[in-house]
């Protein structure tokens, strides 16, 4: 018998393994296997793809375009005496950058995602953990018109992320505040919106001086926007939580909880019913007033709409 090494060794020994049918292979390819304890059915093979799913809400809209950009802080005025400091204090007359009036129009057209340290240039003395660039303050601008037909409507701002503070002002009222890059922004604009030809502003002061991390951390819008139309009673943002339970038994229950809002105006409750009083003199013989007559009973359908509106 020939001496054999350690490689040939293997090699015969993988290539038997090969040729080798495993027991059980056959049985376990032909018939089923039972389902562990709480184990999730799984669906039927297919030859071809299923049909997408939606990937968004049909009233959610892109807002990536045409946003106007400064780069570096804009001062406030000092705002000086009472009668200008009466005006400033009221909704809707922000000051300076941040007034619906304010002159942007020399500032650069942007798209989001937009990071302005990126196109900063390297600076050796800058900080190593931001790729060497500064990064600083920076404003955004951006206009939109809302069409008579959104009356009604919840309207809803979306950012995906800014980095990394953030003040948000919509037609001249500052609708949020934001202390992380890492988190969205969602915002009620209803209140504020004008519609038709009146125009409406967004603006965004962010501070990306602020750093949350050791590693390249970029500046600004730095991912998408929308706008979100919904009807007056929607679902809202983030408003679907679903919450998996494993019972002792191994079952599975999904219990689903859906938050819903109504911006619709509700109809004032309607006044009590008046109570008349017929009460007279006290008789000589009883000495007593008669009772007040009872309320008039309230009809079964209002009753009803009352439940439904609460």
């Amino acid at each position: 018998m020939l001496p054999m090494n350690r490689r040939d060794f293997l090699a015969s020994a993988a290539a038997g393994a090969a040729l080798a049918p495993i027991q059980g292979t056959a049985a376990a390819a032909t018939s089923p296997r039972a389902p562990r304890a709480g184990a999730l059915p799984m669906p039927p093979t297919r030859d071809v793809l299923p049909a997408p799913l939606p990937v968004d809400e049909p009233g959610r809209l892109l807002l990536d375009k045409a946003w106007l950009f400064h780069q570096g802080d804009i001062p406030f005025p000092e705002i000086i005496g009472h009668g200008w400091t009466y005006g400033a204090a009221k909704a809707g007359a922000a000051q300076g950058a941040a007034a619906m009036d304010y002159d942007d129009s020399d500032w650069p057209l942007v798209d989001l995602p937009h990071d302005w340290a990126s196109d900063m240039p390297f600076d050796p003395k800058a900080n190593v953990s931001q790729g060497y660039r500064r990064r600083g303050f920076a404003w955004y601008r951006r206009h939109l018109r809302f069409d008579e037909a959104d009356k009604g409507k919840y309207l809803e701002l979306q950012f995906g992320a800014i980095a990394t503070n953030a003040t948000i002002w919509f037609n001249g009222s500052i609708v949020a505040h934001n202390w992380s890059g890492y988190n969205s922004v969602y915002i009620d604009v209803t209140p504020l919106a004008r519609f038709g030809d009146e125009p409406n502003t967004i603006v965004v002061r962010v501070d990306a001086q602020q750093m949350e991390g050791w590693w390249y951390e970029g500046a600004g819008l730095y991912r998408h926007a929308w706008l979100v139309k919904r009807p007056p009673v929607h679902i809202v943002s983030d408003g679907v939580h679903a919450d998996p339970r494993r019972a002792p038994d191994g079952a599975w229950t999904v219990p689903v909880t859906v938050t819903l809002a109504n911006v619709r105006p509700q109809s004032p409750p309607s006044p009590e019913p008046k109570r008349h009083s017929t009460s007279q003199s006290p008789t000589p013989s009883s000495g007593r007033s008669r009772r007040p007559t009872s309320p008039p009973l309230q009809s079964a359908s209002t009753q009803a709409t009352s439940a439904s509106s609460a």
